[in-house]
């Protein structure tokens, strides 16, 4: 998926209240480019999807770990019907 199609939500929304809103488990994971570690922090959505994105690395690298679930309003994923 195209990251940059992400949008990052910043405005009156704390990544803590986020994660719980929608369930989400933040992780850290290793730059694949330099081995810092990086830990999915940043409230991102996209169309249904709503879910956490790692800050940029210092080294500059574009490969940024993300995570999603379906936003609750949606229903349940599997329970849905394929064009929602």
């Amino acid at each position: 998926m195209n990251r940059s199609r992400f949008m990052i939500v910043a405005h009156g929304v704390s990544a803590k209240r986020w994660i719980q809103r929608y369930g989400l488990e933040p992780f850290t994971v290793p730059c694949t480019d330099c081995g810092a570690l990086l830990t999915t922090s940043i409230p991102i959505a996209y169309r249904q999807l709503r879910g956490l994105i790692t800050p940029q690395c210092s080294c500059g690298s574009s490969d940024r770990p993300y995570c999603f679930v379906r936003a609750n309003k949606y229903g349940n994923l599997f329970d849905a019907p394929l064009d929602a």
